[in-house]
């Protein structure tokens, strides 16, 4: 059996050992033997293999890319679940599998081929094994040399953890699943394991037990990172129809912190997931890069210029997920196998229309007819809806006048993450593919190159901005999407309550608050963060401002309009936007919203889980943010004890669900 991290782990073998079972099984390179819980509590054998050299400096490596593989299995099952639960995609009644329209209507039982806990016990369990065994205080000279390892599959089993907690039980009454951090190697274990009520966690219980263990390593290790096993750019084969594939060996790694940081978000410990955040984000000095889509070309930006079919739309945001080895703004992706021969392979390109595993040479990525999954009206109706941002420069069909005006206009042009091309042009820079002579087939580009994506530098702003927002920075949440944070934001500080100046919008509390508490904006930090650098999330798809390289030569007035995203843009600005989402919740739901603290936090948060939708769609997520946003809704009491639930149903009303989702226990799978 191959996978392609066997041919990472050829390169570090010096010579290779020998990985025999005691049992004479066959020898399996660098994998382990996989075991997991079955019923969800089984095993694959019922022995170890024993010859695992983890007291040796080197050999270990091996088998933190097993564990790797074994995150492979995971993947469909991750994504299906994650999507399909949402409301973002639509099933096809002819063509979709039936399992994913168990998923999509909330009608899965234990029988559905996505509903195993199997393969994520998997992972953990190997994690276990290694972390029991794993002698984690090798050095060379004074440097410890296993330390990074040891702590990413520490951080492995979280996030395994986690998304069993996220799919199965949340803090839902009298949900629970099984919890074990020894290695399990015989049935009678296992089965000693799931007779033990002692044994059962919920989410809550789950971070509980694992937060403190990952807090200790990083207390002891503050500087760890990820291992990066000597290269950034890796092969790892050739598509049957003839495209290489790189991979970047850091990136199937999970950052300790930013596991952390969602173990402290999903249980509401909201100061403690941003401090995990911001240590990432400062530390390794992540900033939100150039990923905005713009209208091509922009000096023409005015709205009789501009198409409603998003054909004109350029950006580099699709980028993110182009097949190279270093895309930018991720930091964690599983990458699937390029054919069956080479390891473990795919089915979610083929599900949205890409034949990833076709022998056609005769284009990119061949492509089927039958489409199982599309994009749902509920994700058009937001994405078209949503505001575009410009400048009305000037052009006489001669000459352009560089002479900017110092206000933004805005049109209901759509989000520009959305963007649309015929199959005619393939264009890359397109996030759906239309076939012109059958419009009903849409092909989600996001998908096409065979990785499932797990944490981007969005991701972790975002879900900052979450924190954030709960604990009462809700200028800061927002500054994430308008303008992202940087020195800039000292700028905007809004000095009274009849400031003149419309755009100032930030407190100094919160701008003192990004330079103490948090670190962005101290000495030690603030020129990673400067604010010529720094880029507003909302603006990959409603950009605010011009070329870059048009707005550097020229300055506008009372503006600088840069990749800050235009501070002259008094149309999106937390007042306005908030007091407009106020408004249709109150439509919505029947609820009284008021002017306090609380209904501008909890309706910031509405505000997040449209970008949550612009910026992550077809990712495989959306459940996932679901269920955590609707359960602190519930656990806030704003608007209702019961609003969490309200909010949820009225997301998956199109999904036509088979279970009342005022119950949250029926938000998650039966175990299995």
């Amino acid at each position: 059996m191959f996978s392609i991290f066997r041919y990472i782990a050829n390169a570090f073998r010096t010579p290779a050992p020998s990985l025999r079972g005691r049992a004479g099984g066959e020898a399996v390179g660098l994998l382990f033997v996989l075991l997991g819980l079955t019923s969800c509590l089984s095993t694959d054998n019922d022995s170890m293999v024993s010859d695992y050299k983890l007291n040796t400096k080197t050999d270990s490596v091996f088998y933190a890319l097993g564990i790797a593989q074994a995150m492979q299995q995971v993947a469909d099952q991750y994504f299906y679940i994650g999507e399909m639960k949402g409301e973002l995609v639509t099933v096809d009644e002819s063509n979709t599998d039936k399992n994913l329209k168990e998923l999509a209507n909330y009608s899965a039982t234990t029988t559905n081929a996505y509903d195993s806990s199997y393969v994520f016990y998997k992972v953990i369990n190997n994690c276990n094994y290694y972390l029991a065994h794993r002698d984690s205080t090798l050095k060379t000279g004074s440097t410890n040399v296993v330390i990074d390892e040891y702590i990413a599959v520490a951080a492995w089993r979280a996030w395994a953890y986690l998304q069993l907690a996220r799919i199965y039980c949340g803090n839902a009454d009298g949900l629970t699943i099984p919890f074990y951090t020894e290695p399990l190697t015989s049935i009678s274990q296992i089965e000693a394991k799931a007779a033990d009520p002692s044994c059962q966690k919920n989410l809550s219980q789950i971070v509980d037990a694992l937060a403190p263990e990952l807090e200790l390593l990083l207390s002891r290790y503050p500087n760890t990172h990820v291992p990066t096993l000597g290269t950034d750019i890796y092969p790892v084969g050739t598509t049957n129809w003839g495209s290489n594939k790189y991979i970047n060996p850091a990136n199937i790694f999970v950052p300790v912190q930013v596991i952390l940081g969602d173990m402290y978000l999903e249980t509401a410990q909201y100061d403690k997931a941003a401090e995990k955040y911001a240590d990432y984000l400062c530390k390794y000095g992540v900033v939100p890069e150039w990923l905005g889509s713009v209208r091509n070309v922009d000096y023409l930006m005015v709205p009789e210029n501009l198409s409603s079919d998003f054909n004109t739309f350029y950006g580099s945001y699709a980028n993110i997920f182009a097949n190279v080895a270093t895309p930018p703004d991720v930091l964690t992706y599983i990458p699937m196998a390029v054919s069956s021969q080479r390891g473990t392979t795919t089915s979610i390109p083929l599900a949205f229309g890409y034949d990833y595993y076709s022998i056609d040479h005769s284009s990119m990525c061949p492509r089927v007819e039958n489409i199982q999954i599309k994009p749902s009206e509920a994700y058009h109706a937001l994405t078209d809806s949503a505001w575009y941002y410009y400048y009305p420069t000037s052009y006489d069909g001669i000459a352009i006048n560089t002479s900017y005006p110092t206000q933004v206009q805005a049109f209901k042009g759509g989000d520009g993450r959305a963007s649309v091309s015929s199959l005619e042009n393939n264009s890359t820079v397109a996030m759906f593919l239309r076939n012109p002579a059958d419009t009903t087939q849409v092909y989600v580009s996001k998908v096409r190159n065979a990785n499932v994506y797990l944490y981007r530098a969005s991701t972790i702003y975002l879900h900052l901005a979450e924190a954030l927002n709960a604990m009462g920075y809700t200028d800061i949440a927002f500054a994430i999407l308008k303008n992202g944070i940087s020195t800039y934001l000292e700028n905007l500080v809004r000095k009274s309550n009849v400031d003149s100046e419309a755009y100032k919008y930030m407190s100094q509390k919160s701008v003192d608050f990004l330079g103490t508490t948090l670190p962005f904006l101290n000495a030690q930090y603030r020129e990673i963060f400067n604010g010529n650098d720094v880029y507003g999330i909302h603006a990959h798809g409603s950009c605010t401002y011009n070329r870059k390289e048009n707005e550097l030569a020229q300055s506008a007035k009372g503006s600088r309009a840069t990749a800050l995203g235009s501070q002259m843009n008094t149309h999106y600005l937390p007042d306005v936007i908030i007091g407009e989402k106020m408004m249709e919740i109150a439509r919505r739901f029947d609820v009284s919203v008021g002017t306090t603290k609380a209904d501008s936090i909890a309706a910031m948060q509405d505000i997040l889980c449209d970008e949550y939708a612009k910026e992550f769609a077809f990712e495989g997520r959306r459940f996932y943010d679901l269920q955590r946003i609707a359960r602190h809704y519930n656990e806030s009491g704003t608007w209702g004890g019961n609003f969490g639930s309200r909010w949820f149903v009225e997301k998956l009303s199109g999904n036509n669900p088979q279970k009342d989702l005022h119950d949250p226990r029926n938000w998650y799978l039966p175990f299995k």
